[in-house]
């Protein structure tokens, strides 16, 4: 088994009572369940090609956010074929 260190780390209030919430209905404790998340997020960063990663964060800045909501607003119909492909995969 490997040596533990501590680490310290800043989150948002709301991951801090997600945390909370979970380990009081598991049972677990707090270092195991950020320890195999971090590790599971590792392990996919490492496994995965650096595309197939998709970001859980994106910035934007105002003017590339007016971009997106424009381009949001004005989206095209959905294809035949990607009709087809999401009614396959229900």
């Amino acid at each position: 088994m490997d040596r533990e260190s501590q680490i310290s780390a800043y989150v948002s209030d709301s991951t801090k009572r997600r945390l909370d919430m979970f380990v009081r209905e598991t049972g677990a404790k707090k270092g195991r369940v950020i320890e195999d998340a971090l590790n599971a997020h590792l392990d996919a960063l490492e496994e995965l090609p650096a595309d197939a990663i998709v970001p859980t964060r994106i910035v934007l800045t105002k003017e590339s956010g007016a971009r997106f909501l424009e381009r949001l607003a004005s989206a095209p119909e959905p294809t035949d074929a990607l009709v087809k492909l999401m009614q396959e995969s229900k």
